[in-house]
């Protein structure tokens, strides 16, 4: 009688890749499918599939379950649930899940090596979504990717392994990604790029303007992008002044919020303090926060700016591995 095959081997990924070539064309094929909305072209689905590979899926669990988030592959609780089951050497068993906390015990083969518990304080924290919709589903999910990377790494043979949540996607109950919620890092601005003036001086329409809230990353490389080519450029006081109020309005309310300040220049530029950085990033990040007077006569920033600043300051506790951050 011969063995079965564990779930995530029904059909061994050797028999299905063997060489870059075969990468290649199942890349083509499926990209060229239209059934994966975040792979329209080749080189999109080669990394998912890959990534995939490394983590020991095929193909087309890899195109459907895996996402490349900020340069980082993430993937559902249910596919790294699969894996530690499939994995041979590891199992896991669910100790207590309700609206308020999910307690993980991981196993090495009748060992206990662990618990994973991730609770709603745990979640309101990290400020997690789908705290008041999916509960049980999102503190599942934190549970799991938590114990995956503490105690079974080698699942995934090495490689750190994110829920999509975990990294700003927005998510259904399931944990999949909700199509055109998210974009990948990529090296284009996020603002779009000088408006073209007529004759007049008027600013002409856009031809394509970027959809908004940016992500973190792509907020990042789009200012990065900007303040080169602003080059050298003197900031006054004023400016660098209105820059760290603009900034704290973005946190209104929040009694350390010229420390969340500083955590968002520095991820931005580099710089903790708009004392110390160039001029040129001083002038862009003006122009990205674009505040304007309210009703009451004060300036506040765009809408859109305070939401971005407060989701930089999300990636920061992501980062910090969850954790929140001693910012006072």
């Amino acid at each position: 009688m011969t063995d079965q095959p564990t779930a995530l081997a029904i059909v061994p990924k050797h028999q299905i890749i063997n060489s870059f070539d075969d990468i290649a064309r199942a890349a083509t094929a499926m990209s060229k499918s239209g059934y994966f909305v975040d792979s329209k072209d080749q080189a999109q689905a080669i990394v998912k599939i890959m990534a995939g590979q490394e983590m020991g899926f095929g193909p087309f669990a890899s195109m459907t379950g895996v996402y490349i988030i900020k340069g980082k592959p993430s993937i559902g609780a249910n596919l790294m649930a699969a894996a530690v089951k499939g994995s041979g050497r590891y199992n896991y068993r669910v100790i207590e899940i309700s609206d308020k906390a999910c307690s993980i015990d991981f196993y090495e083969g009748k060992d206990k090596i662990g618990t994973s518990t991730f609770t709603i304080e745990d979640a309101r924290r990290a400020e997690t979504q789908n705290t008041q919709k999916f509960p049980r589903n999102m503190l599942f999910a934190r549970a799991m990717s938590n114990g995956v990377k503490w105690y079974t790494p080698d699942v995934f043979n090495g490689s750190p392994v994110y829920t999509p949540e975990e990294l700003g996607a927005d998510v259904d109950d399931d944990g999949n990604v909700v199509n055109g919620s998210w974009k990948d890092a990529e090296p284009e601005t996020p603002q779009a790029e000088a408006p073209v003036t007529n004759g007049n001086g008027h600013k002409e329409p856009e031809a394509k303007t970027p959809e908004r809230p940016y992500s973190p990353e792509i907020l990042k490389a789009g200012i990065a992008k900007k303040a080169e080519k602003v080059g050298a450029y003197t900031a006054s006081d004023k400016q660098i002044g209105l820059l760290a109020s603009m900034l704290d309005v973005c946190f209104a309310g929040e009694q350390n919020a010229s420390d969340m300040r500083h955590v968002v220049q520095e991820y931005l530029t580099g710089y903790k303090s708009s004392k110390e950085m160039p001029g040129a990033y001083v002038k862009v990040l003006l122009d990205w926060l674009d505040a304007k007077q309210d009703t009451g006569g004060e300036y506040k920033p765009n809408a859109f700016s305070i939401k971005e600043a407060q989701a930089i300051r999300k990636q920061s506790l992501i980062d910090a591995g969850q954790a929140e951050l001693q910012l006072n």
